[in-house]
């Protein structure tokens, strides 16, 4: 008898266990529900480009593209709500449609109270405001936070109404069904009353702290079901298996501490997820900090050197040239060469990393035009001509199917097409010969090809030559056969790259070491143009 009323005693505690073990997943399971909610409304409603693109002058198009088609698919929000300063509304996403028309989605008074508790929070660091609320017998975890800017002006604090974000998340069935399966909660379900029998029940509150519906589960019960399983052998023959409860009933509390310890487990995971999630966002904003930094730096130091450079150009071309008459010894002449010659490739040079920090930085801007990519060759040609004589190397031209017109900004284009002429020409022997090759690629695209016989490209390094400051070793002297002087700084390729992308096109390098190099630059047709059949054109540079 003392072994049974042990067994039952045990039993009891084991479903007592199981029970406050259950309630503790659920009361997690909620606040973890809330909290992503309230961390994405937060995220985006603290920033920047959210104030500019969701104030008075609304972009639909970027609302749909990250508060509203995408915070349905990617983040799972059924509703996003964008209030004014009178709580009208701007913009609105109701289980994947999107409008800024009022009817669509009109806010209850749950999410007026919400709006009114954010607008409260402070300026520089808003907290959203978090509940669960019920639209039309739907239930929703609702999240409200202000639309501030990340850095706010002091100034401007306090001196107008901001708009509000609200996201909802739908604690429909599958989501619900999502979160028992999650935290080991058999049969979760929202129900209006408090618990029943079999079921334990967490009250769901609104901001006012009063209950919305009651998210119910069943009751475990290990204890109970071990003592059903297990009574008839007691009955039958209870001094052979004595024992043997003895050791199922150890077993049990084993995977009552197992349940425990996984649960432990959980919590610590949901912790450290939310502590990493934090140190991200902090790694992002001082990337992001530094970045802007390394942007600002470079333009400021391209244009202050520009300056004393362009001085430095000038002079020593008049002392090249003699404008106020003979200097003498003839070696200043030369010096005054070497100066010039050197202050336009270290212009250059600037140029080129200007170029590059503008692309990397989404400020390079493009001046469109009609461009007729034979012409554009034909322009390159006469630029590359000094340099194509000395070595001795043919250029041709192809240019079938045309016109080959394309949209784009000419200047851009021709800095593209002579940098890639000037590393065909850099890696070609002395009678060498390079051709141009401009055709059609496929109905909506123009195919621009720099052919060469040089020395080709390491495969292994093929990846490395469109970044910045980065040389396969072509022009290196134990490497190239032909050229020990030719080697650059390494934008060339890098510039072509960013300016391609920046066009809406495409590069290709194919090369073989000891066979040559192709370049291809895919850009789109201009829609005005028609390809139609032309005659092979050449041009030669000899």
């Amino acid at each position: 008898m003392a072994i049974l009323g042990l067994l039952f005693a045990g039993s009891l505690e084991l479903d007592r266990f199981a029970r406050n073990q259950s309630r503790s997943l659920a009361e997690t399971a909620v606040a973890k529900s809330v909290a992503d909610v309230a961390f994405i409304t937060r995220d985006y409603g603290f920033w920047d480009a959210a104030v500019i693109h969701l104030g008075p002058d609304l972009d639909t198009d970027w609302a749909n593209d990250n508060i509203g088609e995408y915070a349905a698919d990617a983040l799972n929000m059924s509703r996003t709500l964008v209030l004014g300063p009178n709580n009208e509304t701007v913009y609105a996403m109701k289980d994947g449609s999107v409008s800024s028309e009022p009817a669509v989605f009109s806010p209850p008074s749950s999410v007026l109270r919400l709006a009114d508790i954010a607008r409260a929070a402070s300026w520089d660091d808003p907290q959203p405001a978090s509940a669960v609320i019920s639209i039309d017998g739907e239930i929703f975890i609702a999240s409200a936070s202000v639309i501030t800017p990340e850095k706010p002006e002091p100034q401007i604090v306090g001196s107008f109404t901001r708009c509000i974000l609200i996201f909802l998340r739908s604690l429909d069935e599958e989501s619900i069904q999502e979160m028992g399966a999650a935290y080991l909660l058999p049969d979760l379900r929202l129900q209006s009353g408090a618990a029943s029998n079999g079921f334990d029940a967490l009250p769901l509150l609104n901001d006012r702290g009063e209950t919305v519906v009651h998210l119910a589960w069943r009751i475990p019960v290990p204890g109970q079901i071990f003592l059903r399983q297990t009574a008839p052998w007691m009955a039958a023959i209870f001094l052979v298996l004595a024992g043997l409860i003895v050791m199922a009933l150890k077993r049990a509390y084993a995977q009552a501490a197992v349940v425990e310890r996984l649960n432990e487990e959980l919590l610590q995971r949901s912790r450290d997820i939310e502590h990493n999630r934090g140190e991200l966002m902090k790694a992002l904003e001082v990337a992001v900090e530094a970045n802007k930094a390394k942007a600002d730096f470079l333009a400021v130091m391209s244009h202050e050197l520009r300056t004393p450079l362009n001085a430095v150009i000038g002079f020593s071309d008049l002392i090249r040239n003699q404008a106020f008459g003979p200097v003498g010894h003839r070696k200043y002449i030369e010096y005054g060469n070497d100066i010039f010659t050197s202050g336009q490739h270290l212009l250059s040079l600037i140029s080129e990393i200007l170029d590059i920090t503008r692309a990397n930085a989404g400020t390079l801007t493009l001046d469109r035009q009609p461009v007729d990519l034979a012409a554009l060759a034909g322009k390159c040609l006469t630029l590359m001509t000094p340099q194509a004589v000395r070595q001795r190397i043919l250029i041709d031209v192809v240019d079938r199917c045309g016109p080959n017109v394309v949209l784009g900004d000419e200047v851009r284009l021709t800095q593209i097409l002579t940098n890639l002429i000037n590393n065909a020409v850099k890696s070609s022997p002395e009678g060498g010969r390079i051709r141009i090759k401009i055709s059609p690629a496929g109905t909506a695209e123009i195919a621009l090809r720099v052919i060469d016989k040089g020395c080709g490209i390491p495969k292994s390094e093929l990846a490395n030559v469109t970044e910045p400051f980065r040389q396969a070793g072509t022009y290196q002297t134990r490497f190239n056969p032909y050229s020990s002087e030719n080697s650059g700084t390494g934008l060339g390729l890098a510039i072509v790259k960013r300016l391609t992308e920046a066009h809406g096109g495409r590069l290709r390098i194919a090369s073989k070491v000891g066979l040559g190099t192709i370049v291809e630059v895919v850009l789109p047709r201009h829609e005005g143009a028609r390809s139609e059949p032309a005659p092979e054109k050449r041009v030669a540079t000899n």
